[in-house]
Protein backbone atom coordinates (compact mmCIF):
# COMPACT_ATOMS: atom_id res chain seq x y z
CA UNK A 1 0.00 0.00 0.00
CA UNK A 2 1.59 3.38 -1.09
CA UNK A 3 1.75 5.93 1.85
CA UNK A 4 -0.67 9.02 2.02
CA UNK A 5 0.75 12.16 0.41
CA UNK A 6 2.43 14.32 2.97
CA UNK A 7 0.82 17.37 1.52
CA UNK A 8 -2.59 18.07 0.80
CA UNK A 9 -3.20 21.16 -2.37
CA UNK A 10 -5.89 23.39 -2.40
CA UNK A 11 -6.75 25.12 -5.53
CA UNK A 12 -5.31 28.60 -5.98
CA UNK A 13 -8.33 30.20 -7.40
CA UNK A 14 -10.32 28.88 -3.85
CA UNK A 15 -7.48 30.17 -2.21
CA UNK A 16 -7.29 33.43 -3.17
CA UNK A 17 -11.27 33.70 -2.93
CA UNK A 18 -10.60 33.75 0.57
CA UNK A 19 -8.51 37.11 0.85
CA UNK A 20 -11.64 38.70 -1.64
CA UNK A 21 -13.30 40.24 0.93
CA UNK A 22 -11.95 43.55 3.07
CA UNK A 23 -13.51 42.03 6.07
CA UNK A 24 -11.28 38.96 6.26
CA UNK A 25 -7.84 40.81 5.27
CA UNK A 26 -8.88 43.02 9.13
CA UNK A 27 -9.28 39.91 10.47
CA UNK A 28 -5.52 38.79 9.73
CA UNK A 29 -4.27 42.03 10.12
CA UNK A 30 -5.98 42.20 13.72
CA UNK A 31 -4.79 39.19 14.58
CA UNK A 32 -1.55 40.13 13.64
CA UNK A 33 -1.54 42.95 15.95
CA UNK A 34 -2.68 40.74 18.94
CA UNK A 35 1.83 40.32 19.01
CA UNK A 36 0.93 36.38 18.49
CA UNK A 37 -1.58 36.23 21.82
CA UNK A 38 -4.93 35.53 20.03
CA UNK A 39 -8.25 37.02 20.40
CA UNK A 40 -11.33 35.68 21.66
CA UNK A 41 -14.40 36.12 18.96
CA UNK A 42 -15.78 39.29 20.82
CA UNK A 43 -12.64 40.89 20.86
CA UNK A 44 -11.52 40.09 17.66
CA UNK A 45 -15.08 41.32 16.10
CA UNK A 46 -14.54 44.73 18.13
CA UNK A 47 -11.21 45.30 16.74
CA UNK A 48 -12.50 44.97 13.04
CA UNK A 49 -15.15 46.76 13.76
CA UNK A 50 -17.81 44.74 12.40
CA UNK A 51 -21.67 44.71 14.90
CA UNK A 52 -23.39 41.76 12.96
CA UNK A 53 -22.27 38.92 14.96
CA UNK A 54 -23.49 36.71 12.22
CA UNK A 55 -22.58 37.96 9.54
CA UNK A 56 -18.86 38.42 11.36
CA UNK A 57 -18.54 34.68 12.51
CA UNK A 58 -19.34 33.69 8.36
CA UNK A 59 -16.13 35.56 7.34
CA UNK A 60 -13.84 34.35 10.32
CA UNK A 61 -15.20 30.83 9.50
CA UNK A 62 -14.03 31.48 6.09
CA UNK A 63 -10.59 31.58 7.02
CA UNK A 64 -10.30 29.17 9.87
CA UNK A 65 -7.89 26.87 9.30
CA UNK A 66 -6.14 27.85 6.08
CA UNK A 67 -5.30 31.50 7.57
CA UNK A 68 -6.73 31.09 11.16
CA UNK A 69 -6.29 29.00 14.00
CA UNK A 70 -8.94 28.00 16.44
CA UNK A 71 -7.33 27.24 19.97
CA UNK A 72 -9.49 26.89 23.79
CA UNK A 73 -9.07 30.36 24.36
CA UNK A 74 -9.74 32.10 20.89
CA UNK A 75 -7.92 32.67 17.80
CA UNK A 76 -4.85 32.97 16.32
CA UNK A 77 -3.07 32.77 13.07
CA UNK A 78 -1.54 30.23 11.14
CA UNK A 79 1.72 30.32 9.17
CA UNK A 80 0.08 31.36 6.59
CA UNK A 81 -1.56 33.66 7.56
CA UNK A 82 1.25 35.28 9.13
CA UNK A 83 2.70 34.51 5.58
CA UNK A 84 -0.37 36.76 4.25
CA UNK A 85 0.31 39.85 6.70
CA UNK A 86 3.77 39.87 6.15
CA UNK A 87 3.35 39.79 2.33
CA UNK A 88 1.21 43.00 2.95
CA UNK A 89 3.73 44.79 5.29
CA UNK A 90 6.42 43.87 2.79
CA UNK A 91 4.32 46.52 -0.02
CA UNK A 92 4.78 44.08 -2.91
CA UNK A 93 1.23 44.30 -3.48
CA UNK A 94 0.27 47.81 -1.79
CA UNK A 95 3.53 50.25 -2.94
CA UNK A 96 4.86 51.68 -5.64
CA UNK A 97 8.37 53.38 -4.99
CA UNK A 98 10.43 55.01 -7.99
CA UNK A 99 13.84 56.01 -7.95
CA UNK A 100 15.40 57.61 -11.03
CA UNK A 101 18.87 56.60 -12.06
CA UNK A 102 21.71 58.41 -10.29
CA UNK A 103 25.54 58.05 -10.80
CA UNK A 104 27.06 54.98 -8.76
CA UNK A 105 30.25 54.90 -7.87
CA UNK A 106 31.66 51.50 -8.19
CA UNK A 107 33.01 50.81 -11.37
CA UNK A 108 31.91 48.24 -13.44
CA UNK A 109 33.64 45.04 -13.25
CA UNK A 110 33.34 44.02 -16.95
CA UNK A 111 34.91 47.62 -18.29
CA UNK A 112 35.64 49.47 -15.56
CA UNK A 113 32.82 52.27 -16.60
CA UNK A 114 30.84 53.91 -14.51
CA UNK A 115 27.53 53.15 -13.16
CA UNK A 116 23.95 54.11 -12.29
CA UNK A 117 21.61 53.21 -9.92
CA UNK A 118 17.74 52.68 -9.60
CA UNK A 119 14.61 51.33 -8.23
CA UNK A 120 11.43 50.89 -9.86
CA UNK A 121 9.05 47.91 -10.32
CA UNK A 122 10.36 46.31 -7.22
CA UNK A 123 14.01 46.37 -8.82
CA UNK A 124 16.96 47.29 -8.05
CA UNK A 125 18.76 47.95 -11.56
CA UNK A 126 22.28 48.59 -12.14
CA UNK A 127 23.30 49.91 -15.63
CA UNK A 128 26.90 50.26 -16.89
CA UNK A 129 27.16 53.62 -19.39
CA UNK A 130 29.91 52.50 -21.12
CA UNK A 131 29.13 48.53 -22.22
CA UNK A 132 25.90 47.13 -21.87
CA UNK A 133 26.68 45.20 -18.72
CA UNK A 134 23.57 45.42 -16.09
CA UNK A 135 22.20 43.18 -13.15
CA UNK A 136 19.00 43.60 -11.57
CA UNK A 137 17.69 41.84 -8.91
CA UNK A 138 13.97 42.28 -6.84
CA UNK A 139 13.46 43.91 -3.53
CA UNK A 140 10.20 44.48 -1.69
CA UNK A 141 9.72 48.36 -1.43
CA UNK A 142 9.29 48.07 2.47
CA UNK A 143 13.01 47.92 2.48
CA UNK A 144 13.69 50.67 0.47
CA UNK A 145 10.31 52.96 1.07
CA UNK A 146 12.15 54.75 4.20
CA UNK A 147 15.76 54.95 3.00
CA UNK A 148 17.38 57.69 1.32
CA UNK A 149 18.70 57.58 -1.86
CA UNK A 150 22.53 57.89 -0.70
CA UNK A 151 21.71 54.87 1.35
CA UNK A 152 20.19 52.51 -1.27
CA UNK A 153 23.42 50.97 -2.67
CA UNK A 154 24.70 49.85 1.06
CA UNK A 155 20.59 48.44 1.98
CA UNK A 156 19.98 46.69 -1.40
CA UNK A 157 23.21 45.38 -1.27
CA UNK A 158 22.54 43.47 2.19
CA UNK A 159 19.44 42.54 1.00
CA UNK A 160 20.74 41.20 -1.93
CA UNK A 161 23.28 38.99 -0.13
CA UNK A 162 20.25 37.45 2.14
CA UNK A 163 18.90 36.09 -1.38
CA UNK A 164 22.03 34.69 -2.08
CA UNK A 165 22.19 33.23 1.56
CA UNK A 166 18.72 31.41 0.79
CA UNK A 167 19.63 30.10 -2.53
CA UNK A 168 22.98 28.68 -1.57
CA UNK A 169 21.22 27.00 0.69
CA UNK A 170 18.50 25.41 -1.05
CA UNK A 171 15.63 27.91 -1.21
CA UNK A 172 13.74 29.76 -4.02
CA UNK A 173 12.79 32.82 -3.75
CA UNK A 174 9.73 32.99 -4.67
CA UNK A 175 7.83 30.04 -3.46
CA UNK A 176 10.36 28.46 -0.94
CA UNK A 177 10.33 25.31 -3.08
CA UNK A 178 14.09 23.34 -3.47
CA UNK A 179 16.42 25.47 -5.68
CA UNK A 180 19.44 23.11 -8.17
CA UNK A 181 21.97 25.17 -9.00
CA UNK A 182 24.42 24.09 -12.19
CA UNK A 183 27.04 25.80 -14.28
CA UNK A 184 27.12 26.81 -17.35
CA UNK A 185 29.44 29.31 -19.63
CA UNK A 186 28.19 32.83 -19.73
CA UNK A 187 27.65 33.05 -23.81
CA UNK A 188 24.66 30.57 -23.28
CA UNK A 189 23.08 32.89 -20.90
CA UNK A 190 22.70 35.60 -23.81
CA UNK A 191 21.57 35.25 -27.52
CA UNK A 192 24.11 37.61 -29.09
CA UNK A 193 26.81 39.80 -27.47
CA UNK A 194 25.60 43.24 -28.73
CA UNK A 195 27.49 44.81 -31.27
CA UNK A 196 29.03 47.76 -29.04
CA UNK A 197 31.00 45.61 -27.04
CA UNK A 198 34.33 45.45 -27.38
CA UNK A 199 35.83 42.38 -29.13
CA UNK A 200 38.76 41.55 -26.29
CA UNK A 201 35.47 41.48 -23.60
CA UNK A 202 33.21 39.98 -25.77
CA UNK A 203 35.99 36.94 -26.43
CA UNK A 204 36.65 36.92 -22.33
CA UNK A 205 32.94 36.84 -21.49
CA UNK A 206 32.63 33.58 -23.42
CA UNK A 207 34.88 32.03 -21.01
CA UNK A 208 32.85 33.63 -18.04
CA UNK A 209 30.62 30.75 -16.13
CA UNK A 210 27.25 31.60 -15.06
CA UNK A 211 25.57 30.23 -11.97
CA UNK A 212 21.26 29.27 -12.60
CA UNK A 213 19.21 28.09 -9.59
CA UNK A 214 16.62 26.56 -10.77
CA UNK A 215 13.40 25.87 -8.79
CA UNK A 216 12.19 22.41 -9.03
CA UNK A 217 8.80 23.56 -7.50
CA UNK A 218 7.52 27.06 -9.80
CA UNK A 219 10.09 26.67 -12.36
CA UNK A 220 11.31 29.93 -11.69
CA UNK A 221 15.14 30.40 -12.72
CA UNK A 222 17.74 33.15 -10.77
CA UNK A 223 21.25 33.25 -11.89
CA UNK A 224 23.91 34.96 -11.07
CA UNK A 225 27.94 34.58 -10.57
CA UNK A 226 30.01 32.58 -9.04
CA UNK A 227 31.77 34.99 -6.34
CA UNK A 228 28.02 35.41 -4.99
CA UNK A 229 27.05 31.91 -5.42
CA UNK A 230 30.36 30.75 -3.53
CA UNK A 231 30.74 33.76 -0.77
CA UNK A 232 29.28 31.55 2.29
CA UNK A 233 31.58 28.63 1.77
CA UNK A 234 33.53 27.15 4.42
CA UNK A 235 36.83 27.71 2.64
CA UNK A 236 35.76 31.58 1.64
CA UNK A 237 34.74 32.82 4.98
CA UNK A 238 37.72 31.08 6.64
CA UNK A 239 39.88 32.81 3.87
CA UNK A 240 38.31 36.33 5.12
CA UNK A 241 38.24 35.04 8.19
CA UNK A 242 41.93 34.22 9.58
CA UNK A 243 42.58 37.69 7.33
CA UNK A 244 40.68 39.87 10.00
CA UNK A 245 37.42 40.01 7.42
CA UNK A 246 33.73 38.96 8.24
CA UNK A 247 32.15 38.56 4.80
CA UNK A 248 28.92 39.54 6.54
CA UNK A 249 30.35 42.64 6.39
CA UNK A 250 31.49 42.65 3.10
CA UNK A 251 29.88 45.46 0.51
CA UNK A 252 28.03 43.48 -1.86
CA UNK A 253 29.36 45.62 -5.29
CA UNK A 254 32.68 44.33 -4.47
CA UNK A 255 31.68 41.05 -5.69
CA UNK A 256 28.59 41.28 -7.64
CA UNK A 257 28.31 41.64 -11.88
CA UNK A 258 30.50 39.92 -14.42
CA UNK A 259 34.20 40.21 -13.02
CA UNK A 260 35.99 38.49 -16.16
CA UNK A 261 39.47 38.69 -14.22
CA UNK A 262 38.21 36.90 -11.15
CA UNK A 263 36.37 34.00 -12.69
CA UNK A 264 36.43 31.79 -15.58
CA UNK A 265 35.93 28.30 -17.31
CA UNK A 266 38.89 26.34 -16.93
CA UNK A 267 37.83 22.84 -19.38
CA UNK A 268 34.62 21.93 -21.00
CA UNK A 269 34.57 18.19 -20.66
CA UNK A 270 34.66 17.63 -17.86
CA UNK A 271 32.89 21.35 -17.28
CA UNK A 272 35.20 23.04 -14.26
CA UNK A 273 34.94 26.57 -13.62
CA UNK A 274 37.13 28.42 -10.88
CA UNK A 275 36.70 32.07 -8.87
CA UNK A 276 39.21 33.95 -7.06
CA UNK A 277 38.32 35.81 -3.97
CA UNK A 278 41.37 38.46 -2.99
CA UNK A 279 42.25 39.81 0.54
CA UNK A 280 45.46 40.89 2.29
CA UNK A 281 47.97 40.37 -0.88
CA UNK A 282 46.55 36.44 -0.76
CA UNK A 283 43.86 34.90 -3.08
CA UNK A 284 41.89 32.23 -2.88
CA UNK A 285 40.98 30.38 -5.99
CA UNK A 286 38.00 27.69 -5.85
CA UNK A 287 36.98 25.02 -8.50
CA UNK A 288 33.70 24.03 -9.08
CA UNK A 289 32.09 21.37 -11.28
CA UNK A 290 28.58 21.76 -13.78
CA UNK A 291 26.88 21.50 -10.48
CA UNK A 292 28.49 24.43 -8.25
CA UNK A 293 30.62 21.38 -6.39
CA UNK A 294 33.36 22.28 -5.26
CA UNK A 295 36.57 20.03 -6.52
CA UNK A 296 39.47 21.88 -5.55
CA UNK A 297 41.16 24.48 -3.26
CA UNK A 298 44.18 26.60 -3.63
CA UNK A 299 45.24 29.26 -1.75
CA UNK A 300 47.77 31.49 -3.41
CA UNK A 301 50.07 33.78 -0.81
CA UNK A 302 51.36 37.24 -1.10
CA UNK A 303 50.69 37.69 -4.38
CA UNK A 304 50.22 41.32 -6.18
CA UNK A 305 46.59 42.93 -6.82
CA UNK A 306 44.25 44.36 -4.57
CA UNK A 307 41.61 42.81 -2.14
CA UNK A 308 37.84 42.98 -2.79
CA UNK A 309 37.29 45.72 -0.88
CA UNK A 310 34.80 48.85 -1.99
CA UNK A 311 32.42 51.00 0.33
CA UNK A 312 28.92 51.38 -0.80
Amino acid sequence: MDDPPLIDETDPDEVFALLADDTRVAILQALWETEGEGATFSELREAVGMRDSGQFNYHLDKLVGRFVGKTADGYELTQAGRQINGAIHAGAYTMETTIEPFPFDVPCPTCGGDRTLSYGDDLVRVDCEDCPAHAQFGVPPSVVVDCDRDDLPEVAGRYLLTTYQRLTVGFCLFCDGPVRPSVTPFEETITEVPEDVPEEVATRLSEVPNVHYDCTRCGVEVTGGLRLSLLYHPAVVCFHHDRGVDVFDRSVWALAGIHIDRQRIRSREPFRASVTFAEAGDELTLTVDEDLEVVDLDVGLDVEGDADTVES
